[in-house]
């Protein structure tokens, strides 16, 4: 056996264990999520004109697409073919499905036909799981404060009918915060006016008192001073004094008798 030979049998064997063959390779199981999009590579030695891609068995009404074209479309279903060159690089035969439902789980098979070597084939099973759902925030209830909230500020509490839970709900949580950026300035101006009018009371009160005290002072007799209280008495003594004189000097003398 020549060298010639050995090649001819090395890439004949090659061949056979490769992709190219008309046995169908392994499966690929890929999973999607219900709602979104998935796409499948599928992987071959040798390149071809016609692309199919189908739901298993493959029969007449279950061809997806079939084309020649490197990239088709129908609905929503897709395929995209990009050309290898073997040995250096392989041929990829990309499969795509949006928008995933319960009914797209199954079995699938993309394949390239030729004529030589024999169609090549590639098994896919597609999982659907169901999209998670979303969990909901943990709310707290907030102890309502002393001040009466404005109308835009109002909360309402409303029945879950899935969970039975109450959850408040506002207008938009923007509009509370500018509302409550609004109560802040208005709440120290009233606070302002409060301590001025009753700084203003008290002055008026002060003041009305101040007025009545010194009105009495003013109406009340003046009391005399110690001086001329002892001026007075010092006088009536020395009056009283002379007039004691003055009724000595007028009282005539005892008459004497004496017995003649």
């Amino acid at each position: 056996m020549d060298v010639r030979q050995t090649l001819i049998c090395f890439f004949f064997f090659t061949a056979l264990r490769g992709r190219n063959t008309g046995l169908i390779n392994a499966e690929i199981i890929s999973t999607g999520t219900e709602g979104g999009n998935i796409t499948v590579a599928c992987i071959f030695t040798f390149s071809a004109r016609k692309k199919i891609f189908c739901k298993q068995p493959c029969e007449e009404g279950d061809i997806l697409i079939e084309t020649e074209d490197v990239t088709a479309q129908r609905g929503r279903y897709s395929i995209t073919y990009t050309e290898g060159a073997y040995p250096v690089r392989s041929t990829v035969l990309y499969v795509s499905i949006t928008k995933l439902t319960k009914s797209d789980a199954g079995k699938y098979r993309c394949g390239l036909h030729r004529s030589l070597p024999l169609p090549s084939y590639q098994d896919i099973e597609i999982r659907v799981e169901e999209a998670p759902i979303s969990s909901k925030p943990n709310v707290t209830l907030k102890p309502l404060s002393a001040s009466v909230p404005s109308a835009s500020t109002q909360t309402t509490t409303q029945l879950s009918s899935s969970t039975g839970s109450y959850t408040p709900s506002s207008a938009s949580p923007e509009g509370t915060q500018q509302s409550q950026k609004e109560q802040t300035p208005a709440a120290a101006t009233g606070v302002l006016l409060y301590v001025r009018l009753t700084l203003v009371i008290m002055i008026i009160v002060l003041s009305t008192a101040v007025l009545i005290i010194c009105r009495k002072r003013a109406s009340e007799p003046k009391e005399p001073s110690v001086e001329a209280v002892y001026a007075n008495i010092t006088e009536a003594n020395r009056v009283s004094e002379e007039i004691r004189e003055e009724d000595e000097e007028s009282r005539t003398p005892p008459l004497e008798m004496s017995a003649v």
